[in-house]
């Protein structure tokens, strides 16, 4: 009834084919978005050396932007 928007009573009165159909398609999206949570991001709190190197993202140089000519 929560995630479906039914009240109580609109939920007792489908029938028992429909209220199994929900039940199934509601478990089949929840388990969807939950293994959609799961899957690992490319965002900062992988941006450290170690993580970098172990993931093969690591650079061999320095971009030529961020050399320093001193």
């Amino acid at each position: 009834m929560y995630y479906m928007g039914f009240s109580y009573w609109e939920c007792y009165n489908i029938p028992i084919s429909y209220r199994a159909w929900f039940i199934t398609r509601l478990n089949k999206e929840l388990t969807k978005a939950s293994a959609k949570e799961n899957t690992p991001t490319r965002a900062a709190h992988q941006n450290d050396a170690q993580t970098r190197s172990l993931l093969g993202l690591n650079r061999g140089e320095t971009p030529a932007r961020l050399r320093r000519f001193t």
